[in-house]
């Protein structure tokens, strides 16, 4: 296994991380202006006509009504129109947003294919590592006197540079392998690996 993380499914999804309610807020003021300056002002005549019920002034109160209607139909109208004229800017946004996820979904499945062949790789390469011990620890057995203590000697010093060599790659390949317990408790089990 790799010492690195794993890859997560929500690597760069903003979405996962949904925008607070005042931040919703912010953003759709920011989008239509119109419709908070709308009800800003019928809360201003509202505030008004409650003032001149008050005080007993029934003009001001019949005019500060009527800018209640004309405010609340102001922002009717720039609900409206403000629908109408970013329905194709959200229309735009949604198209935007789906191929931002489609090249994130294909970036993430590059990403985990490059990971997969290098664990693949370090994979076959521990396999092909076992298998050559495994193959020396046959042919010591079969060898004889100083033949084989020369052979094996080849052998070590021969496996000691490809281990080398393998370290040094690992360090300017991204993912690396480490070989698990499990691993070196079975190889020690067959007899190849000493203790």
């Amino acid at each position: 296994m790799s010492g690195r993380p794993l890859p997560s499914s929500f690597d760069g999804n903003d979405d996962f991380y949904n925008e607070s309610g005042f931040q919703k807020v912010l953003r759709r003021i920011k989008e239509e202006p119109l419709v908070p300056i709308g009800c800003l002002l019928t809360v201003a005549a509202f505030t008004n006509a409650y003032r001149a019920m008050r005080r007993g002034d029934h003009n001001q109160v019949q005019r500060m009504f009527r800018a209640r209607v004309a405010a609340q139909a102001f922002t009717v109208v720039a609900i409206v129109a403000g629908g109408m004229y970013y329905s194709a800017d959200r229309n735009k946004q949604k198209e935007l947003w789906k191929l931002e996820q489609l090249q994130d979904a294909e970036e993430k499945r590059q990403r985990w294919i490059k990971e997969l062949e290098a664990r693949d790789d370090e994979d076959k390469a521990l396999k092909a590592r076992l298998e050559r011990r495994r193959q020396r620890a046959a042919d010591r057995s079969v060898g004889t006197g100083t033949e084989s203590v020369a052979a094996q000697a080849r052998t070590a010093f021969k496996e000691a540079r490809e281990a080398r060599d393998a370290v040094e790659r690992s360090k300017t390949e991204e993912p690396a392998i480490a070989i698990s317990k499990e691993d070196v408790t079975n190889a020690q089990d067959a007899g190849n690996v000493s203790k």
